[in-house]
């Protein structure tokens, strides 16, 4: 019935909340904070992604639970869902509750880095991102897990806009790549013959618009992704891999040059990791589902820069980020954020994007880069969610 599926609709939404609030009070626990602390951590996460999903049913607050001996962090919590057509049957609310607790070194990774390839990245900026890069991607698949595809590592690359390549274009378009139409002819010697030639297509997307402008929906009719043929770099994606010369390789090749599009690389992270996807990534790169017991989904955001090229209607590239990342945390996804030598707004976008002020890393030069990296590295490889 409708109340059924209203339930089972607000029962994902909690869960996903308290998945990332657990994982907040871990990381406030590793901080070595106070109990009163952690819990509060714990419920400041809660609350402003049940906020920013706006949850229908009424909940109790979070309990939370603290071991300090095996460094773990469990969590409760108990909702109820009012009801239309049930009430006629004396059946008024809808009781759920939802559980989430933080494991060490098992569980199941889904993680992806969005890296800057904008002008302004040239030089010893770009160098010290891959250096530090790289070695995060090296700890992250040391991590001890049961099998090596328990952990895989993504790539959203990003400039004025995102190149998806030309086997992906068509397929998140519904157009060919690298198209070019006469736009005048003459007539000469009895044929005509083109005087000018227009690009009308390239490998290179924006956003898109409609009801799924901001949501991870799969490409296809209403939600094609829309493009453009003359701001993207020749950087590209990287789909779901545990290979670390796939990685490097695609890390070392990355080039500088164009504006900064950061809402376009935000949201090519989510669907890199996003259920959604599957179909469109393979089935080696198939990110797992949200709700697949012992597994987490991390997105680690970075920009040097401010958010200065959008393409999509009704704001700007800092508001599209702001609705991408409250999008993203709805669903449970663990959000860390570096801002490289980035001015005041680059700053400002990632830490509301962030997961807490504790997931946001500022760097100033490349040993501060190398150190954030590792630090999430660490935190990432170590931290995991079970149900």
């Amino acid at each position: 019935s409708i109340d059924f599926s209203r339930t089972e609709s607000s029962s994902a939404q909690v869960q996903s909340a308290l998945d990332g609030a657990v994982l907040a009070a871990a990381r406030a626990l590793q901080d070595d904070k106070t109990d009163a602390q952690i819990r509060q951590t714990g419920r400041n996460y809660y609350d402003a992604t049940v906020a920013a999903n706006s949850v229908h049913a009424t909940c109790d607050n979070p309990v939370f639970g603290i071991d300090r001996v095996n460094h773990q962090i469990q969590s409760s919590i108990t909702c109820r869902e009012s009801t239309t057509l049930s009430g006629l049957v004396g059946m008024e609310q809808i009781e759920f509750t939802r559980e989430a607790e933080t494991d060490y070194g098992i569980g199941k990774l889904d993680v992806v880095f969005m890296f800057d390839t904008s002008g302004s990245m040239q030089g010893d900026r770009m160098s010290n991102l891959q250096s530090a890069a790289a070695d995060a991607v090296e700890t992250i698949l040391a991590s001890e897990v049961e099998d090596p595809e328990d952990v895989r590592i993504a790539i959203s690359t990003y400039a004025a806009a995102v190149n998806v390549g030309e086997d992906l274009f068509e397929t998140v378009t519904g157009e060919e790549p690298n198209q070019w139409e006469c736009t005048r002819w003459r007539r000469r010697h009895g044929s005509y013959q083109c005087q000018r030639w227009q690009q009308v297509t390239a490998t290179c997307v924006t956003g898109r618009e409609g009801t799924n402008k901001y949501t991870d929906a799969a490409p296809g009719l209403g939600s094609w992704i829309r493009y453009e043929t003359t701001s993207c770099n020749s950087a590209t994606l990287t789909p779901l891999t545990n290979s670390e010369t796939t990685l490097t390789t695609a890390i070392n090749a990355m080039p500088t040059n164009g504006g900064t599009a950061g809402h376009l690389g935000i949201a090519w992270a989510w669907y890199l990791i996003s259920p959604d996807w599957a179909g469109i990534w393979g089935s080696d790169s198939a990110p797992r589902a949200y709700d697949e017991p012992d597994s987490t989904k991390v997105a680690i955001l970075m920009t040097d820069g401010e958010f200065n090229t959008d393409y999509m209607s009704n704001g700007n590239s800092f508001d599209h980020a702001q609705r991408f990342c409250d999008a993203m945390k709805a669903e449970g996804i663990v959000i860390y954020t570096v801002a490289f030598q980035a001015p005041q707004q680059g700053q400002n976008i990632l830490n509301y994007c962030s997961s807490g002020s504790e997931y946001a890393f500022n760097a100033s030069n490349g040993e501060q880069l190398e150190e954030a990296y590792q630090a999430i590295a660490t935190n990432i490889s170590d931290l995991r969610i079970s149900h």
